[in-house]
């Protein structure tokens, strides 16, 4: 395992770019499902991610790793980074904007300080992080209350949906640093390749692929597959490599303000004031679990 480095200026705008680019995924799943389910967006999302690297791998003679540690770190890895999360992202925005969707993924690292508490030695609760983490939580309870109170009840699973997506995400972010010797592409590729093989027999036994037409909803999945899913994954996988998990924790900031932003670009959607006030308690938690004191 590589260790990590001080995160330089290139490192933060491949942070800026990788959160304006996750962001937009939001609006093109909303895009998305006009047409079609979500299973099916999650899959065609990442078979195309699949076959969009295939052809660069098989020109450069990339071999895929052989080692059944490696292999099977990278299978875990396709499924809990890219099946799971991707198919719980568009079920859940079934019920709920990008916006709000955005806003339930900012909890992650709140998920992570509290695993982190119970399963490590070295990264216990401070007093900052325990506050952080209230805070954080107060504002999923403001979202999911109000979703409560007005009997939103889909809205409610849509958002526990996105939420558990970010589990997901933060276990395969702590997999992918056992492989940082492997390259970048080939990382990615095998996990696409992974999760489109996990997904494919629920495709074939709910969905019917001759209802494929190639429409608005269409372009909006090969957008999803080409920049949120496979470049965006190139860049991530890097920076987790490179300046580590920690360091790609600092989306959670970025990623709602980017889908607030290109919600309201593309269908003119300002979010409803719960959830700005929940977003302002989830980026304070955010910011002050990181304060120290010093001794």
């Amino acid at each position: 395992m590589k260790t990590v480095v001080h995160p330089k200026a290139i490192d933060y705008s491949g942070l800026l770019l990788l959160s304006a680019i996750w962001g937009s995924s939001f609006v093109a799943v909303e895009i998305a499902l006009e047409s079609y389910s979500a299973l099916l967006i999650a899959f065609i999302r990442i078979l195309l991610a699949a076959l969009f690297f295939l052809p660069i791998i098989v020109f450069k003679k990339i071999p895929f790793p052989k080692d059944m540690k490696t292999i099977l770190i990278l299978i875990i890895a396709g499924v809990l980074n890219n099946a799971i999360p991707f198919y719980l992202i568009s079920w859940g925005q079934q019920f709920i904007n990008g916006s709000t969707a955005a806003i339930m993924l900012a909890c992650g690292p709140f998920i992570t300080l509290i695993l982190s508490h119970y399963i490590t030695h070295d990264e216990k609760f401070t007093f900052f992080k325990l506050i952080g983490v209230i805070l954080g939580f107060c504002g999923v309870f403001i979202l999911l209350g109000d979703d409560f109170l007005n009997q939103r009840h889909d809205s409610i699973y849509g958002e526990l949906a996105v939420l558990l997506s970010t589990i997901g995400y933060l276990s395969s972010g702590l997999l992918l640093r056992k492989v940082s010797h492997i390259p970048t592409l080939i990382c990615s590729t095998s996990m696409f390749i992974t999760a489109t093989l996990f997904l494919f027999p629920f495709v074939l036994f709910y969905e019917k692929l001759d209802s494929l037409v190639f429409n608005y909803s269409l372009t909006s999945i090969l957008f999803l597959a080409i920049v949120p899913t496979a470049l965006a994954s190139l860049i991530r996988i890097n920076l987790v490599q490179k300046v580590g998990v920690q360091f790609m924790s600092q989306v959670s900031y970025l990623i709602p303000m980017f889908a607030i932003f290109w919600t309201y670009i593309f269908f003119d959607e300002i979010p409803k004031q719960s959830a700005i006030f929940a977003l302002i308690l989830i980026l304070f938690g955010l910011f002050i679990r990181k304060i120290k004191i010093k001794s």
